[in-house]
């Protein structure tokens, strides 16, 4: 971590950044400003409480932006060409519908938890909402159940997949703020989304589903079979779990006894950008060519889901300058 130049008081440090994160959730909630707004006029005021210089708040603001994108911004273009496919192919639905199935109607909680788990280590939380949120209304209407008994698992999932679980770009980006190797990231972060999947979504989904009834939206009609086929559920989870799997074998292969070139070159495989770049590849051929897309249809695709990346990465941006003011100013 890199030293600081400034050393707020500690009391003062904390109540501007007290006051910072309610004035944001002001900012947003109240008054609908957009989050990059207000996360930038959050992060100004707490430079400015904190007491300071007003021109290390302006470095401070294009240092903040530029270390938290370095290393992230290819992550989050690749996440999302990744999700696109995903999306498209169909693959995400068949996940879903497999494990509904095993897990039956009555645990259908379960299994659209696990799903937005598994979607969520590799694609943007918005988009596993796109693609799996049709579902949650059609079991819904199945079962006459509340929507949130279903949809609460399904969202948490997807939010535990995406923070805790490498390479999604949240993941990344805290490993990479703390210091923490991704091997040891993912092995840590499965129990811990597991975990909060079960408090956040099956405990508390039931709890509010069973005492608060949501009806259909009106325009909602259940799921039909449009008559395209599916993919096959093991390959779907195959190219899935190959960043995952790269990844770890980046760091085991480094208490392994194999020769150095094995190793140097398990290292380079593990590096996040470039195994979801074989994921998004193997995505590509699996689940798009040899399924019958051509080439022109594969990169309609890929623009189609790039078209959101660039207001996420001044989301993630912004969100990046808080942690950074908070970090100058001696936190």
């Amino acid at each position: 971590m890199e030293e600081t130049t400034f050393t707020a008081d500690p009391m003062r440090l904390m109540l501007a950044a007290a006051v910072g994160i309610v004035i944001l959730l002001v900012l947003i909630i109240k008054f609908k400003l957009h989050p990059v707004l207000s996360m930038m006029i959050s992060a100004i005021i707490i430079g400015a409480g904190a007491g300071m210089p007003l021109e290390m708040i302006s470095d401070t603001v294009e240092k903040g932006v530029g270390k938290t994108l370095q290393g992230i911004a290819l992550l989050v273009g690749l996440g999302s060409m990744f999700g696109g496919i995903l999306e498209v192919s169909g693959g995400a639905q068949r996940i879903a519908e497999t494990l509904i199935d095993k897990f039956g109607q009555k645990k259908a909680g379960w299994a659209l938890g696990l799903t937005g788990l598994v979607i969520g280590t590799t694609v943007f939380f918005e988009a596993g909402v796109v693609v799996l949120i049709p579902l949650v209304f059609s079991v819904a209407k199945q079962t006459k159940k509340s929507t949130l008994y279903y949809a609460i698992p399904l969202l948490s999932g997807l939010a535990s997949g995406y923070a805790f679980v490498p390479p999604s770009a949240g993941s990344v980006l805290v490993a990479n703020a703390l210091g923490v190797n991704l091997g040891t990231m993912i092995m840590v972060g499965v129990p811990t989304a597991l975990i909060c999947m079960l408090v956040s979504g099956i405990i508390w989904g039931n709890l509010v589903g069973n005492k608060i009834f949501t009806e259909l939206p009106a325009n909602v009609e259940e799921i039909k079979d449009d008559g395209k086929e599916l993919p096959p559920f093991g390959l779907v989870l195959g190219v899935i779990l190959i960043p995952l799997v790269l990844i770890l074998l980046s760091t085991v292969s480094k208490y392994m006894p194999i020769p150095a070139g094995i190793q140097s070159f398990l290292g380079f495989i593990g590096k996040p950008f470039l195994a979801l770049t074989i994921a998004t590849l193997a995505a590509m051929y699996f689940l798009g060519i040899r399924r019958g897309f051509t080439g022109a249809q594969l990169k309609k695709i890929l623009d189609h889901s790039l078209r959101p990346v660039g207001m996420i990465l001044l989301v993630i941006a912004s969100g990046g300058v808080i942690r950074w003011m908070l970090q100058d100013s001696g936190l």
